[in-house]
């Protein structure tokens, strides 16, 4: 039987589920701020072009830029992307405790005896609440009666050694290196479809600017919008850091790949954890580089 998401832990949850509501409230906003903000140029482009809506035009473009103005602070003031990468550390956390634990692996090994591993797993999670109590407002309630150690945690811990091996390379590192692949080839596509968009409003910006030159008698001055479109697009694709994601994606399912190849000389729980901590330190490393990336964006 598979390990679904609801069979981990609730802490991990709710961190989850609060750090991708925050996401996607965070992006969903910057991406009306920059489009506010390409309207509100594109009407002021076009509004000598008609010249007894000229005061109409103005206004809008006003109110379209206050707005902007407003989504900006709201997004400062808020501390959603805190609640993000915040959530999400904490949720990678602990899914790669939880993995340790199922695995038998160190510090949780099969070795100790049960009500030793649970209790110091539960301890490892208070840590981790009490190093970030500062998103705890962030996570919600919805989880507060689920338990930290699901029954299926405890059954597969449970599990012979071979069980658990095969579910650790099959449900953990397997999937987390096609998760990996998938997300690299998207970034990747993505970067370069932002991309072309930016040198096709360059390429525009430059057009009408030559144009103005050439006519300069027109009410049409589209050289601002364009440039205000080329610049929208670059604040996106540096927030959303396509390149560097799909760079250290790939570089995260690559070293997994070496680490899977290992699995076939794990012969016993001693491989088994020496294995897994390798693995989760892979993950873990690619994790930790992904946050100080945010953190510094």
């Amino acid at each position: 039987m598979k390990f679904e998401h609801s069979d981990y832990p609730a802490l991990f949850r709710a961190a989850d589920v609060a750090s991708l509501k925050a996401q996607r409230t965070y992006l969903r906003l910057t991406k009306d701020s920059l489009m506010l903000l390409v309207a509100g140029a594109g009407l002021a482009a076009v509004s000598s072009a008609f010249e007894s809506a000229k005061p109409a035009f103005a206004i809008a473009s006003a109110v379209l830029l206050a707005l902007a103005l407003v989504l900006t602070t709201y997004l400062k003031t808020s501390k959603l992307d805190q609640i993000w990468y915040g959530g999400r550390a904490v949720a990678e956390s602990v899914k790669s405790m939880t993995w340790r634990y199922l695995a038998g692996a160190d510090p949780y090994s099969v070795g100790s005896a049960a009500a030793e591993a649970d209790k110091k797993f539960l301890l490892e999670l208070g840590s981790i609440v009490k190093e970030r109590k500062q998103l705890a407002f962030g996570f919600g309630g919805e989880f507060a009666q689920e338990p930290h150690i699901s029954q299926r945690m405890r059954e597969l811990r449970g599990m012979s050694f071979e069980e658990r091996k095969s579910t650790y390379v099959t449900e953990r590192i397997l999937d987390q290196r096609r998760w990996y692949g998938n997300q690299a080839a998207s970034n990747r596509s993505r970067e370069n479809k932002y991309f072309i968009a930016i040198v096709i409003s360059q390429l525009f910006a430059l057009v009408t600017a030559i144009a103005l030159v050439r006519w300069p008698e027109s009410n049409l001055k589209l050289t601002g919008l364009f440039t205000s479109l080329a610049s929208a697009v670059m604040a996106w694709l540096q927030m959303k850091q396509h390149k560097e994601l799909a760079q250290s994606y790939s570089v995260a399912e690559i070293e997994l790949g070496f680490i899977q190849d290992q699995a076939q000389h794990v012969v016993n729980d001693r491989d088994l954890s020496d294995f897994v901590g390798d693995a989760e330190n892979a993950i873990s490393r690619e994790h930790t580089l992904w946050v100080a990336r945010r953190d510094k964006s």
